[in-house]
């Protein structure tokens, strides 16, 4: 059975999210590509004293944000084969990042990188996602087509629901955030993390630096709600008490501590319902920042290193 070793250079969440996938936890596993995952990175390697360097991890996040600020992606008229040939133009550029190289480097079956393209009002967005597979393994043509057919329709709802079966999800979760009405009040993200809402010391996130406090002090009591083991992967969102979550978290919980120290794995779940946690904020305040590490406390920082070095910390 697959162990941390497998995917020890990986950054500590992506680590995580990745091993679930080895040892059968999940089908898939995703991170995207933005700026905030790259300099973020940076930020923490150099934040630890002394700085900490593993095959170049700086270079590799800085070459890549370099390489990923001169991309630029016109299509002349929104077509469902325009949007395949700048899909597959923008794929061949997305493959010559160094932090794409790393990745696929050290993991040990399949990976690969994949154009995104979101619709909003007035225009199309664009990114990048990576994703970790073992068994069961989609073709990277099928993602793309999947997505631009959803583009092109405008139903992104489709698309989300691919994803979740991508990554595992159980299907009344799917079912929850690709059928939510979107409104201030109703967005699922805030709906997702309202059970747990309560359990967050908000006057110490916003008092100094977050890095001042660490999860034990910004989540009370986290673990004495069985439905904190439904945030068992980065970026889901579960439906509010949904029992089949908490089921699966709770498997994937004791795959990973059979691999891992026990309280990493707890500061895992906790890292994972403090992104969910600062997203929900941002969709109610309008921001598209994806949140810093640190911003929910010093393990959310941690996190970001890679795995081997988050587990000499522990």
């Amino acid at each position: 059975m697959a162990s941390h070793s497998d995917v020890h250079a990986l950054p500590g969440f992506v680590a995580m999210d990745a091993l679930s996938v080895l040892r059968g936890g999940r089908r898939g596993a995703s991170v995207q590509i933005t700026d905030g995952y790259l300099a973020g990175q940076r930020t923490v390697l150099e934040a630890v004293d002394p700085p900490i360097s593993t095959d170049d991890r700086s270079a590799i996040c800085r070459e890549s944000r370099r390489i990923c600020e001169d991309i630029h992606i016109d299509i002349d008229t929104l077509t469902e084969g325009n949007l395949r040939e700048a899909s597959v133009r923008f794929r061949r550029l997305l493959q010559r990042l160094p932090e794409v190289s790393y990745l696929e480097r050290h993991y040990p079956e399949t990976c690969f990188v994949v154009p995104e393209w979101v619709r909003t009002p007035g225009e199309v967005r664009y990114g990048a996602r990576v994703y970790f597979f073992a068994d069961d393994a989609p073709d990277p043509e099928s993602v793309m087509d999947e997505n631009i057919r959803a583009v092109t329709d405008e139903s992104p709802e489709s698309f989300e629901r691919y994803q979740g079966s991508l990554h595992g999800y159980p299907e009344c979760c799917i079912d929850f955030y690709a059928g939510a009405t979107r409104s201030p009040e109703t967005d699922p993200e805030s709906q997702s993390i309202a059970p747990l809402e309560e359990r967050v010391r908000d006057d110490r996130l916003e008092r100094g630096s977050p890095l001042s406090w660490s999860f034990d002090e910004v989540l009370r009591g986290f673990f004495d709600d069985p439905q904190s083991y439904a945030f068992f992967a980065h970026e889901f969102y579960p439906e509010p008490g949904c029992e089949t979550a908490r089921r699966r978290g709770v498997e994937i919980y004791e795959t990973l501590a059979g691999a891992l120290p026990e309280p990493l794995v707890r500061d895992y779940f906790r890292f994972n319902f403090g992104w969910s946690y600062l997203m929900a904020k941002a969709v109610r305040d309008g921001a598209d920042e994806t949140p810093e590490p640190g911003r929910f406390g010093r393990e959310h920082a941690l996190l970001y290193l890679p795995l081997r070095i988050v587990l000499e910390l522990y």
